[in-house]
């Protein structure tokens, strides 16, 4: 275990320089076997599994488990394991459709809760050699440079991110209810993505490459890191994905538009 730890826990820096390596860990591997393309994928009605999952996600977990083996670990593929104030969420691959598909739009990504309250956050994604860190009330970086979510397109021109995780994809009620939202918001904004790797999304609107964000009940694996993130590089946001609703922008204006909006389909 490494001497940064003290009677009050590690400090932030300490956190975010273990979830950076072990994203890295994560990725790295990610980024040759999608290179080597012989990983085989487990194709489900509503989602894929590769082998790639498992093995990035034992990477990931070794390098957390090397500095901090009494903290508690709730992997997508693994689930939780331990009990203790400070969790570790990881997504090892987010973007399973895409890696399986040859589509090179994936990540990486672990977020640090304590006491269940996201502290720091790290993003990887390894084709494009990009990593995010953000740190709660310390702002957010991209490769070591200050990020700031910032945009002068308009909603009306703008493109707008939508997830929706699992729980929504699998009840036909939610799903039903998905469709309206993703229809009433295309009918303000220039496009609609949806990407199947929200990670991604979310480090494109921490730099401003996307003007806003609707989150429906997504998986909480990538929605830690992801809505930290956002915060950290001055996102403006309704809501939060725990409660089923996350709504961001890069701007207040266009924030509040996009809730309305969505809050309008759920009345």
């Amino acid at each position: 275990m490494d001497d940064f730890v003290t009677a009050d826990g590690p400090d932030l820096d300490s956190l975010a320089a273990v979830a950076t390596r072990a994203v890295r860990a994560g990725g790295d591997y990610l980024e040759d076997a999608f290179r080597d393309g012989s990983v085989p994928g487990d194709y489900g009605t509503d989602d894929v599994k590769t082998a790639a999952d498992r093995a990035a996600e034992e990477r990931v977990l070794d390098v957390i488990r090397e500095s901090f083996p009494d903290h508690a670990l709730h992997g997508e593929e693994s689930g939780r394991n331990g009990d203790h104030h400070y969790e570790w969420v990881v997504d090892p691959l987010d973007g399973t459709n895409n890696f399986a598909a040859g589509l090179p739009a994936f990540a990486t990504a672990a977020c640090v809760l304590r006491d269940g309250d996201p502290v720091v956050s790290a993003i990887y994604e390894p084709l494009p050699d990009s990593t995010y860190v953000a740190r709660r009330g310390a702002g957010a970086t991209v490769d070591g440079e200050p990020v700031s979510a910032e945009s002068d397109v308009s909603l009306e021109h703008g493109t707008v991110s939508f997830v929706v995780g699992l729980p929504a994809i699998r009840d036909e009620e939610l799903a039903a209810t998905a469709d309206r939202i993703e229809s009433a918001v295309e009918d303000r904004c220039k496009r609609v993505v949806s990407t199947w790797s929200p990670c991604v999304d979310w480090g494109l609107l921490a730099r401003g490459g996307l003007e806003g964000i609707v989150c429906f009940y997504p998986d909480v694996y990538e929605q830690h890191a992801g809505e930290l993130l956002a915060a950290e590089s001055g996102v403006y946001s309704h809501g939060t994905g725990t409660d089923g609703l996350y709504v961001g922008a890069t701007d207040e204006e266009t924030a509040a538009e996009l809730h309305t909006v969505t809050e309008s389909v759920l009345d």
